[in-house]
């Protein structure tokens, strides 16, 4: 993948200090599009953890500190503090390379010729994982660029050949003296003096900056671009346009993307729901800490794994996390046929799914899985040996005739042989602490009660209250975890405890 630095275009108003909006082709747009892809655990790594996503940062940090052991495998910890974007084969093709530290996924067949074309035919995603023969999978093979089927000569999620804007909010539309007038207008730009063309280049570096202002504020490309030494040059412009009116070029407003309706949320069955102890304080109505068991963190670890895109989508649009929701509504705006690639293109962006087995079985949310990939082996009989690269055919000399075989994926969440979907990354039984801001260790009567006396309540001051978690609480969990740091509360505290009832003659009676 490329490193190389884009220039961008902006025009400002040198009163004010701000940015109007930046023009850009088609790398810096796939670039500001690829954010929706990414998965939270990715943007907390990258962005230096400061400042901090609500209290998604207590949760990976728990993940940090938490030992191995508690978890399903080794590898979940690594999933969950590298988890793989389902947009990986489209990173290749941006300018700029973001995740610079994370490599492609890497593939392991078992070393037997036998046992990995014919027997068994596995693949791990995970080094050293253990084939069914009982061989350690170590022997490597490489997936080339372009087996996804996407031609990389034009890759990435918007076309080439358009121009765009986009605002300092971070509304992205296609190239329009209409739109030009209607932000230099929403700007109360007064004189044409005030405005200048600025070029500045965009590096890694930027492009870090700009993916943490999006997330914390409302004037992103301010932010990161009116603070930077770098600039190419400065242009003031004369433009007469401060008489024109937006009726008379043609503004369209129904071009704008509109929010999303609310989501309605579904009915499940008690036996899915997670059961949870709250600690309170009687005083303030606050949740001190919560108990349960390993399901919880589970559902919490998870959101760690969830591509940006696909919260937006949960949440109906409505983050309110900086300019993150106007960028998924510009996507939404984008017309197919003219700006986007394909339709599976703007639906990575809409709807993003997880990587191959990053999903859950009992996942509350339900986000789905990438279609699985299906690796080939390429293998000659003759002489008892396989080609380096999975699904390609074409680059691999043997002077015999080769053949093909099917391989399946091993889920690395599972400690045996496993290829189906579902699992789990927090092994079971265990019982956890989860505070207020989302810190989770396991449960410890001690360190409970040095969290009480860190925040000096009374034992008198106590109060037990027993919920459940189904989707809508972990929808309003997911929510208020991007925003605050007392998540618990801002959930459960205005809640009272759940009644129970009994049933006598056909009738409901509440249970004292």
């Amino acid at each position: 993948m490329a490193s190389n630095p884009l220039t961008l275009k902006l025009l400002i108003n040198k009163q004010s200090n701000h940015v109007i909006y930046a023009e850009s082709g088609k790398d810096f747009v796939d670039i500001l599009l690829s954010f929706l892809t990414m998965p939270v655990s990715s943007i907390i790594r990258l962005t230096t953890r400061h400042p901090k996503i609500g209290s998604l940062n207590s949760l990976y940090e728990s993940v940090e500190d938490l030992d191995v052991h508690y978890m399903q495998t080794k590898a979940c910890k690594n999933m969950l503090l590298h988890p793989r974007s389902a947009a990986e084969e489209q990173y290749e093709n941006l300018v700029i390379d973001i995740d610079e530290d994370t490599n492609p996924t890497e593939y392991y067949v078992c070393p037997l010729w036998v046992c990995a074309y014919r027997t068994h035919c596995l693949v791990s995603t995970v080094a050293n994982a253990k084939c069914r023969c009982g061989q350690v999978m170590h022997r490597r093979l490489y997936r080339k660029k372009g087996d996804d089927g996407i031609d990389g000569r034009d890759g990435g999620f918007v076309k080439g050949g358009t121009g765009f804007m986009i605002s300092d909010d971070l509304n992205v539309f296609p190239v329009s003296t209409s739109k030009s007038l209607e932000l230099i207008r929403k700007a109360a730009v007064s004189e044409s003096t005030v405005l200048e063309q600025r070029n500045v280049n965009v590096g890694r570096r930027e492009v870090l900056h700009l993916l943490n202002c999006m997330l914390h504020s409302k004037t992103p490309l301010t932010d990161v671009f009116l603070e930077e030494k770098d600039m190419v040059d400065g242009i003031n412009l004369d433009l007469n346009v401060m008489n024109l009116n937006l009726k008379d070029v043609g503004v369209d407003f129904n071009d704008i993307a509109q929010p999303q309706t609310e989501k309605e949320i579904e009915t499940e069955t008690d036996s899915k729901k997670v059961s949870l102890k709250l600690l309170m304080s009687k005083s303030n109505n606050r949740v001190l800490y919560a108990e349960g068991g390993e399901e919880f963190p589970n559902l919490l670890f998870s959101f760690l794994t969830f591509p940006l895109g696909s919260i937006v989508k949960c949440l109906g649009g409505t983050t309110t996390m900086g300019c993150l929701d106007n960028l998924y509504k510009s996507v939404e705006g984008l017309n197919n046929n003219d700006y986007m690639r394909s339709e599976e293109c703007k639906a990575m962006l809409l709807d993003p799914k997880l990587a191959l087995h990053f999903g859950c079985q009992n996942q509350l949310l339900q986000i789905e899985e990438q279609v699985p990939y299906q690796p080939t082996l390429s293998v000659c009989e003759s002489c008892n040996c396989f080609g380096p690269y999975i699904k390609d055919y074409g680059n691999w000399i043997c002077s015999h005739e080769v053949s093909k075989v099917q391989l399946s994926t091993l889920n690395p969440k599972f400690p045996n042989v496993v290829m189906e979907h579902g699992g789990a990354f927090m092994a079971g039984p265990a019982m956890f602490m989860v505070t207020d801001e989302l810190i989770v260790k396991p449960l410890s009567p001690i360190s409970g009660i040095s969290l009480l006396n860190g925040l000096n309540i009374n034992n008198n001051d106590l109060e037990e209250r027993f919920v459940k978690v189904g989707k809508e609480e972990a929808l309003s969990i997911l929510k208020a975890s991007l925003i605050s740091k007392t998540v618990l509360s801002d959930v459960f505290s205005s809640k009272k405890p759940q009644q129970k009832y009994i049933m006598l003659y056909g009738k409901k009676f509440p249970f004292p």
